[in-house]
């Protein structure tokens, strides 16, 4: 069974790289350094999250090994977009030399990215697009190949019938609508599985938590679940573990099928209780936008695909099963432990934030 879902997927993403005309390019050992000691700002939607922490490992590395500076910029949530607005204010007022940004939101940080390059700084835009014919490069993951990945496993780890439950992520964010997307694309190919609700939700642990619990009471009998990634993933395992547990279920009863591997995910998926995981080279993504970035502020027009005016590049998916986990090759997605476990020493590097 195995084999032949692999097979299916190897087709997929190739219809899908196709169809995207996407491509990643791989960092050069032998690249120069920057011209100068430029100021680039990281400007993210939620730093305290493991994921986006992991992706911090790869733009300070990959800023000290060109001789240029990075410093973050932490709205706090998905939830506060005046906050990341004003972010980019700031760094207009502050001269910075170039900005990477993952938009909370994909139309309303368009009018702050506007300024920032009409001021004349370039912009990577990061992970979540913006609407935008403006901007000169993006490195993104292709979020609809993301969510077909995920629909497949669970297709699979459910016997291609049941009860299915997503909890997408935080609603209004164009990565979070398109994974959704292919999720269901993917499953409407089987009549028997039925997606019986779909909640949007912060992301954060306790949210999530709470979510899934209602959701798990009013649908008993569910299959599978959909958590988007890390923090509301791990939310909602803690409320099927608890389910688990008062219903006298043993892990894995009830699939759980993710995106990322932080957050104690690993442990879960070794334990049974996900069944499987989409990983996104996410370390080599921002080692990427620093690059891009440098380039733009260089003269440079960074590699990639034609898309809107610039260009674009897609980071490599893959699954991961309790089967392959020790296999694969983390070096792109995974930061040290001591780096994830000592925060508070890149907190000089960090503004704003709101750490839960």
């Amino acid at each position: 069974m195995r084999s032949k879902l692999f097979r299916n997927l190897t087709l997929l993403a190739a219809a899908v790289a196709f169809v995207f005309t996407a491509a990643f390019t791989a960092p050069s050992v032998e690249a120069a350094k920057a011209k100068k000691a430029y100021r680039i700002a990281v400007v993210v939607p939620n730093g305290v999250d493991p994921y986006f922490f992991s992706k911090w490992f790869g733009s300070v590395r990959e800023a000290k090994r060109l001789g240029v500076s990075v410093t973050m910029f932490d709205a706090g949530g998905y939830e506060f977009l005046p906050k990341q607005v004003a972010h980019v204010e700031d760094i207009i007022a502050a001269k910075y030399d170039g900005i990477i940004i993952c938009p909370i939101s994909t139309k309303g940080m368009v009018n702050a990215v506007h300024k920032a390059i009409a001021a004349g700084i370039p912009v990577v835009v990061d992970n979540i697009d913006l609407d935008s014919d403006r901007v000169k490069n993006r490195v993104m993951k292709n979020s609809y190949q993301l969510g077909l990945l995920i629909g497949a496993a669970m297709a699979e780890a459910i016997g291609h019938e049941g009860k299915v439950l997503m909890l997408p992520g935080p609603s209004g964010i164009e990565m979070v609508t398109s994974m959704a997307k292919g999720f269901e694309d993917y499953l409407s190919h089987y009549p028997k599985v039925k997606i019986v609700a779909k909640e949007f939700t912060k992301s954060n642990v306790q949210a999530a938590y709470q979510t899934a619990e209602d959701l798990l009471k009013k649908h008993p009998d569910v299959a599978g679940i959909y958590p988007w990634a890390t923090l509301i993933a791990r939310g909602t395992t803690d409320a099927v573990k608890a389910f688990s547990k008062a219903n006298g279920f043993k892990p894995g009863k009830i699939k759980i099928v993710t995106h990322n591997i932080a957050v104690g995910v690993e442990k879960d998926i070794r334990d049974g209780w996900t069944y499987g995981a989409v990983l996104a080279e996410q370390i080599g993504m921002a080692s990427q936008a620093v690059r891009n970035v440098v380039d733009l502020i260089e003269g440079r027009q960074p590699p990639g695909a034609p898309h809107r005016g610039g260009t674009i590049s897609y980071i490599k998916n893959f699954m991961v099963y309790k089967s392959s986990l020790d296999k694969i090759d983390r070096s792109g997605m995974q930061a040290p432990k001591e780096w994830m476990i000592k925060r508070a020493k890149r907190a000089k590097n960090i503004v704003g934030g709101k750490r839960r």
